[in-house]
């Protein structure tokens, strides 16, 4: 599928300031939403409750995006989207505020609830407007410029409060990220233009793609859960073949790796986004069974050359998946976007659910081994339904 080129003229026009200030709060989002998976422990101590209750505050965001998000895009369908877009990082800011302020589990969970409330209408909202204020024929380079943020989080961010949470409290560690809310706000006051509500487009062609959707969904739930069944146990995949003490370095390969998947995406999806999202998925049943042989060897080298191809494809997925949601539901891209989202949600939870049963079960290979059916899966739904109604 290749677009028009673009003269020099229109790829000037790129807007680099809006789309780093969405980036940037994407950054803070992502990284709020994960501040507690360094930070469980103090977190646990100073509330006086088990370790468990603040791990299942990842479980309540999740539920909660996946419950709100569609729901709340048809409420705020009518709504300017530079003014909702703004107001999703002001109810993080009040989450951050609570997290920071919080003596009791009750004020945590209530701080947790407030961000993960409009987590999902974020999301939904800021794949559109990147899409929107795009040059014609950059829509997906626009999207991997705001995904470039989301997975810099996972880089940098998380080890950062992490850290931060080490050295002066986990406390202090949110006002910082409170204060890094603030600016990612003021920078989308000051470069977001104004954005009416459009309403869903009645165009034939625009017709004749959204029966691509139902299939997508199929297709996404399926990749998400080969990215997640493994990642979610990435750390015991590396304990096996390396040994606990490279831990760290596998998980910092597989962030930068995701970095480089995104930025690859981000350069090829606008011409090639249905060969890359079967690329993305190939790539998925390719370190499957890559990381196999790798655990059946013992082989850490090897373990370590997988997670790199392994996050260069979970990398460059969300920007390819997202470019074809928006495509197939150019009728309504904000319905597309919310439906993507919730999608992407039942994914992670599934897989990190059929991980754990796996791993439970003391065959830690069969993470591997889902990730390769899962993918194989998806690209079949990919190659054989979705590819031929979005041509």
């Amino acid at each position: 599928m290749r677009n028009t080129q673009q003269s020099p003229q229109q790829a000037a026009k790129f807007p680099v300031v809006p789309l780093t200030a969405m980036s940037f709060a994407a950054f803070v989002y992502v990284t709020f939403e994960m501040f507690a998976i360094g930070l469980i422990s103090p977190m646990a101590r100073d509330l006086n409750v088990s370790e468990g209750q603040i791990g299942l505050l990842m479980s309540v965001y999740a539920g909660l995006v996946a419950v709100v998000t569609i729901p709340l895009m048809h409420v705020t369908r009518k709504v300017n989207r530079r003014y909702l877009l703004i107001a999703t990082l002001v109810f993080l800011l009040g989450g951050i505020v609570l997290q920071a302020t919080a003596t009791s589990y009750a004020t945590l969970v209530a701080g947790r609830v407030t961000a993960a409330f409009t987590h999902g209408l974020f999301w939904s909202l800021v794949n559109p407007v990147a899409a929107r204020i795009a040059p014609p024929g950059q829509m997906g380079k626009a999207v991997a410029a705001v995904s470039f943020g989301s997975t810099l989080s996972m880089v940098v961010g998380s080890p950062l409060t992490t850290a931060m949470g080490s050295a002066i409290g986990w406390r202090a560690s949110t006002w910082v990220l409170g204060a890094a809310v603030v600016g990612a706000l003021v920078m989308l006051v000051i470069s977001l233009p104004s954005l009416p509500a459009k309403p869903p487009a009645q165009q034939a062609d625009a017709q004749a793609t959204k029966s691509a959707i139902p299939s997508l969904v199929i297709y996404l739930v399926l990749a998400v859960m080969a990215i997640f069944v493994t990642f979610t146990y990435l750390a015991l995949l590396i304990e096996a073949t390396a040994g606990h003490r490279f831990v760290p370095y596998g998980v910092a390969i597989y962030g930068i790796a995701g970095l480089v998947g995104v930025t690859l995406s981000g350069r090829l999806v606008d011409a090639r986004m249905i060969r890359l999202n079967g690329i993305a998925t190939a790539t998925l049943v390719a370190s499957g069974v890559a990381g196999l042989l790798a655990l059946h060897y013992n082989t850490g080298a090897g373990m370590f050359a997988v997670i790199v191809v392994f996050g260069i494809a979970a990398g460059a997925l969300p920007t390819v998946a997202t470019t074809i949601f928006l495509f197939a539901g150019q009728r309504n891209q904000d319905l597309a976007s919310s439906v993507y989202v919730v999608t992407f949600q039942v994914g992670i939870a599934s897989g990190s659910a059929l991980g754990a049963a796996t791993v439970d079960l003391g065959y830690l290979g069969g993470t591997l081994l889902s990730t390769a059916v899962l993918g194989a899966l998806a690209f079949t739904v990919m190659a054989t339904r979705s590819r031929s109604l979005l041509r």
